[in-house]
C-alpha cells in the first residue's frame, strides 16, 4: 500500500509584533506531520454553479460501517484568487445534501471556502459530498482530491 505524508504548519507573530501581528499575546508555531496509508487517489477540478452538484458519491465506496476501517481523506481548494475583501459571490459551499445549503444556519452545510482557502479532512464515506456556489458560476473554481484508505471503489 502507498502512503502520503501531509504536513500542517500554523505560525503567527504575537499580537504585539510591529509587522504582521498575530491573534494571541504569544507567537505561535504549530506543526504536525503524519504518514497515511493510501490505496487509490482520485482528483477533479469542478466548475461550481448555484446548482448543487455531487462531488463524491458515498455509494461508490464500500463502507463496512466500522469507524476508521473504510474511508478517505478529502482535499478541497477554492482556486479563485484571494480577495482582500470577502466576496460572497465567489464562496464555495461544501455540504452533505443535494439541497441549498447557503441559508444562514443551515445544518447541512459542512463549511464554506472563500477564494484561496482549502480544507483537508478525513471522510468515512458514509454521506455524499456536494458543492455549490453562493451565486456565480465559476469555471474550474474547485480543486478536489480523494485519497482513499481502503481501495474499495
Amino acid at each position: 500500500m502507498s502512503t502520503i505524508a501531509p504536513t500542517l504548519t500554523i505560525t503567527s507573530n504575537a499580537s504585539t509584533a510591529a509587522t504582521l501581528p498575530g491573534p494571541m499575546s504569544i507567537a505561535l508555531s504549530l506543526s504536525v506531520t503524519d504518514s497515511l496509508p493510501i490505496a487509490e487517489v482520485q482528483s477533479k477540478i469542478l466548475t461550481v454553479t448555484a446548482t448543487h452538484q455531487l462531488v463524491w458519491d458515498a455509494s461508490t465506496f464500500t463502507s463496512s460501517g466500522a469507524m476508521g476501517v473504510d474511508g478517505a481523506w478529502l482535499y478541497f481548494k477554492n482556486t479563485l484568487a484571494e480577495n482582500s475583501t470577502p466576496d460572497l459571490l465567489h464562496d464555495i459551499i461544501i455540504s452533505h445534501t443535494d439541497a441549498d445549503a447557503a441559508d444562514a444556519g443551515d445544518g447541512h452545510r459542512l463549511f464554506t471556502l472563500q477564494p484561496g482557502e482549502f480544507a483537508f479532512f478525513p471522510w468515512d464515506c458514509t454521506q455524499d459530498i456536494y458543492a455549490d456556489a453562493k451565486e456565480d458560476s465559476v469555471t474550474g473554481a474547485l480543486e478536489c482530491w480523494l485519497f482513499e484508505r481502503t481501495g474499495t471503489a
